[in-house]
């Protein structure tokens, strides 16, 4: 989206967001930490060897940087979380409560939303249908409960759940506005019929971050 017509920087954002994805996916930091340097220095060098218009490219490090971390480093947290000890449980509990989240949002919205939430970003999105996410977040969350995790308090549930909503709606917020900002309407074409696979995790990618570093941290991994 960011690229449309640099081939060039594509490449680049490909290469190193791959080379960071294999990086996080090794679980040793010192390798992850080298991916990210070396993403850093590449994109510091690349405005110099686009010198003619140094303005644009040093906006397009940013941008180029942002593509790494977003999508190769976030992506592969969804590995490093189905890894752990009760790690299935972990995604599904995880996944299962954002598309309830995502469904609590959509049937509120169509039923009582009025109030628009972020209209320069998402027209469609009202403050009736982010409560309705929160809801439906929550009874997903205990439903979950129910079926992978008994030993779950009831505070914990709730606050995971309602966690789990926001950072979903955050994360398919940030997209529309990169989509906006870029004059995209998908993330891309692999899917037909639905754009690119980021359309489809947009409102995951947050969420499975946060599941896997509070399974590990707040649940003692």
């Amino acid at each position: 989206m960011a690229f449309p017509d640099d081939q060039a920087a594509r490449w680049a954002l490909l290469g190193f967001g791959l080379l960071v994805a294999a990086s996080v996916l090794t679980g040793t930091l010192a390798w992850t930490g080298a991916a990210l340097s070396s993403s850093v220095i590449g994109g510091l060098v690349f405005p110099l060897w686009r010198h003619q218009d140094l303005t644009l490219a040093m906006n397009r490090v940013g941008l180029l940087l942002l593509g790494v971390l977003y999508v190769g480093f976030f992506m592969p947290h969804v590995a490093l979380l189905r890894e752990q000890p009760d790690g299935w449980r972990w995604v599904l509990f995880t996944v299962y409560t954002a598309m309830g989240s995502d469904s609590g949002a959509y049937f509120a919205g169509s039923a009582w939303g009025r109030r628009k939430l972020l209209p320069a970003v998402s027209p469609s999105k009202t403050v009736e249908g982010a409560l309705g996410g929160l809801a439906g977040a929550v009874v997903i969350g205990f439903l979950c409960r129910l079926i992978f995790f008994p030993r779950l308090g009831a505070e914990e549930t709730v606050g995971l759940a309602l966690t789990i909503a926001v950072l979903a709606a955050l994360g398919d917020l940030c997209e529309s506005a990169m989509k906006r900002a870029f004059g995209a309407k998908d993330s891309g074409w692999i899917i037909p019929g639905h754009g690119g696979i980021l359309d489809r995790l947009d409102s995951l990618l947050f969420p499975l971050v946060f599941a896997y570093y509070y399974a590990v941290t707040a649940r003692g991994w």
